[in-house]
């Protein structure tokens, strides 16, 4: 396939830095140490977003007290209660009045910068143990003010000192965590391998998406539960991956295997593959792709045509419960400039279009739920009609991932349980 004509994701990354002024790496007593919203921002200096229509007819709105996001409010609140301090949490959420990415970025980076700065105190002072812990809290406030995307120069930069200091904390990951370069394209695919203990040559499951969880924001103990190494990396248009999400982006995965089975202390031989929310996609194309060196793969709640056609697009326009854009998020992940781009685009990443639906695959389980408005929930049934028989699970009260539904926590364990009954078969 022709390689895209798209600057690379590193590139994109690297130019936004430069156009900010702001340092991306170091201390806490860098630029960041300070409140962001004091360093003029400019807009990226390589592919440019445009503002989105939704943006353009919610001007003015206060998403943390309309109505109409309340849902979304409530979500995004809890999932982020979860990582920091709640009460932290709520203040930011009671005194915001817009989702602009300055004031975002500022308010959750002004929490980081304490912790950090206790991090290094106490690294300097020989407490590794105790320092690793204050970088883990600093890099999930980090996390925080680049969510959903880094589609802005201030996120991008907050996601840098996410890395950083995730990095650091996983000094005391046990069992421990290994970054992983693999050469790609002039580039490097950037992936964080950990092993289950007591297990010598563990099968091996790729995990990666969506477009708004990076590995730094990943768990895989359920992967290492079921005796396997987990490698968890970045999906195309995500976190470090080094290219968009174009129709073509198989190619890194494909780079990715390769590499896999060259590693002795694993069995590669026994891989499975786990694509979350937007990059579920890529747990169903991969699982057509690679349908002799993947064992198992899990679709969840990914698009696969009808999520990137016209109609469905449209709909998202007036979404709320993302809490931010949804299309936003779709817009930076493929690497185009705004939302005319993407509907003229995204139709040529339907595997209908480009004729996998009715190939062999590797055996596939599927789940979402039906009340899903970022990603159709037709997808599922759509590959149910084609191709070999597959395994899937549409939870009925359940909205993206089956979100809101009490079922979700066992369909989940069921899904973990599928992939090991493969690995192990």
């Amino acid at each position: 396939m022709p390689k895209s004509n798209l600057p690379s994701r590193r590139e994109f990354l690297e130019a936004a830095a430069a156009s900010t002024g702001l340092v991306l790496t170091g201390s806490a007593n860098s630029t960041w140490a300070g409140d962001p919203s004091a360093n003029p921002v400019s807009e990226p200096a390589v592919a440019p977003v445009d503002k989105t229509e939704t943006e353009a007819e919610t001007a003015g709105v206060n998403p943390f007290t309309d109505p109409a996001y309340a849902v979304g409010a409530k979500m995004r609140l809890e999932e982020f209660s979860r990582r920091v301090d709640p009460e932290q949490a709520k203040a930011i959420f009671a005194r915001m009045t817009s989702l602009d990415a300055e004031p975002w970025v500022a308010a959750w980076t002004k929490l980081a910068v304490p912790y950090e700065r206790q991090a290094e105190g106490l690294e300097s002072q020989g407490k590794i143990a105790e320092a690793n812990k204050a970088y883990e809290k600093a890099s999930n406030y980090y996390s925080i003010a680049k969510f959903p995307v880094i589609n802005h120069p201030a996120k991008q930069a907050a996601y840098r000192k996410c890395v950083e200091t995730y990095l650091k904390a996983v000094r005391s990951q046990d069992p421990p965590m290994e970054r992983v370069a693999i050469p790609f394209e002039g580039k490097e695919i950037i992936g964080y391998l950990r092993k289950p203990k007591g297990v010598t040559r563990p099968p091996v499951v790729i995990a990666t998406g969506g477009v708004d969880v990076y590995k730094e924001d990943r768990e895989v103990n359920d992967i290492l539960g079921i005796g396997a190494a987990s490698f968890s990396m970045d999906m195309p248009g995500a976190g470090e991956c080094p290219v968009w999400n174009t129709p073509n982006a198989e190619r890194l995965y494909v780079t990715t295997i390769d590499f896999l089975l060259t590693r002795q202390d694993l069995d590669a031989r026994r891989l499975g593959f786990i694509g979350r929310s937007y990059a579920g996609y890529w747990g169903a194309k991969m699982a057509y792709v690679e349908p002799k060196r993947i064992r198992v793969a899990a679709e969840l709640g990914g698009p696969i045509h009808y999520t990137w056609q016209q109609d469905w697009l449209e709909g998202r326009k007036s979404e709320k419960t993302y809490f931010w854009s949804v299309l936003d998020s779709m817009i930076y992940s493929n690497g185009v400039k705004n939302y005319d781009e993407l509907v003229k685009t995204a139709p040529a990443l339907s595997l209908i279009e480009q004729g996998w639906i009715d190939k062999p695959s590797a055996p596939m389980i599927m789940m979402n739920g039906e009340k899903d408005a970022w990603i159709s929930p037709r997808e599922i049934q759509l590959l149910l009609e084609h191709g070999a028989p597959k395994t899937a699970r549409l939870i009925p009260d359940g909205a993206h991932l089956g979100r809101f539904s009490t079922h979700t926590a066992g369909v989940n364990q069921s899904i973990i349980e599928f992939i090991r009954f493969h690995l192990n078969a």
